[in-house]
C-alpha cells in the first residue's frame, strides 16, 4: 500500500493505493490521523484501492470520529464497486460521507 498527499487549498487529499488489511493497516491509521490533523476537510481518494479488510475498517471509522470531533470532514472518493460493496454490507454508508 502506498499513500501519496496532494494539498488543494484548504483540502488534503489522500491517494491510498493498494489494498488495506491487517498488514497495512497501522501504517493507513499513521497516515489518516496525521493528515486529519493537518486539515478540516480531508479528501481520501479510493481509486486505487482494490480491498479493504475490518481491519482498515476501523481505521476509516476512528478517522471520521476524530474529524468530527475536530469539527472537520473526512469524504471519500472514487471507490470502486468492490470496496463500496463492503461499504453497503458493513452499513459504512451510513457512517462515511462517500462521494
Amino acid at each position: 500500500m502506498t499513500i501519496t498527499q496532494f494539498e488543494n487549498g484548504d483540502s488534503l487529499t489522500l491517494a491510498v493505493e493498494g489494498i488495506i488489511d491487517s498488514t497495512t493497516a497501522p501504517d493507513f491509521e499513521k497516515e489518516m490521523l496525521a493528515a486529519g490533523g493537518k486539515t478540516k476537510n480531508l479528501v481520501v481518494n479510493f481509486a486505487k484501492v482494490d480491498f479493504i479488510s475490518s481491519a482498515g475498517l476501523r481505521v476509516l471509522l476512528l478517522s471520521q470520529k476524530k474529524m468530527a470531533a475536530a469539527a472537520g470532514k473526512m469524504t471519500l472518493v472514487n471507490v470502486s464497486e468492490d470496496v463500496r460493496e463492503v461499504f453497503e454490507l458493513t452499513g459504512f454508508v451510513n457512517v462515511l460521507d462517500i462521494a
